[in-house]
């Protein structure tokens, strides 16, 4: 199982960034009459922006990304409000959860309606100490708001992908 996760993962990574590429050369994505390029751009950096500070160990900048109110939900825990968050964020870190792990997403679909947002992108989480493999992959669900003239997360549903049953 694991040597097919790793054969994978350079497949996937090429993948992800052909399609980001095409994201960013006028490829798919969703567009609406109130949307604009550089709102756009700013809810890209903040989707990459999430998966650079949990690498980082950067808690502050990482619960700066959610609104005050805002509500994460995945897996792995849930919190309400900003300072959940957080408090979340360094619980995971400390129980050594990201440790070794490389966090990425791959392409996303976002459409802004004024000044709020919807995204969905789809995410990989590498091993990078045991072995270089593919650990984990999943969508991000994200309602974002523009705040001050600032993008945030409202919120976050994460999901994981199910494996296939051993034997496919």
């Amino acid at each position: 199982m694991k040597t097919s996760r790793r054969a994978a993962a350079p497949v996937i990574g090429v993948l992800a960034g052909a399609a980001a590429v095409g994201v960013f050369l006028g490829g798919s994505a969703t567009a609406t009459e109130s949307d604009s390029p550089s709102d756009r751009f700013a809810i890209r950096e903040v989707i990459d922006r999430h998966q650079m500070y949990i690498d980082l160990r950067d808690a502050d900048g990482y619960a700066n990304l959610y609104t005050k109110d805002a509500r994460y939900r995945s897996p792995f825990g849930s919190a309400d409000g900003r300072s959940e968050i957080r408090a979340m964020f360094i619980d995971l870190a400390e129980k050594g959860f990201t440790k070794g792990k490389r966090h990425m997403t791959g392409p996303a679909m976002i459409e802004v309606n004024g000044t709020t947002a919807t995204a969905r992108s789809w995410y990989w989480v590498a091993e990078t100490e045991a072995e270089h493999a593919v650990y984990a992959t999943g969508t991000y669900t994200d309602k974002l708001r523009k705040v001050n003239g600032k993008w945030e997360i409202v919120q976050r549903v994460q999901t994981l992908d199910e494996l296939a049953p051993s034997g496919r």
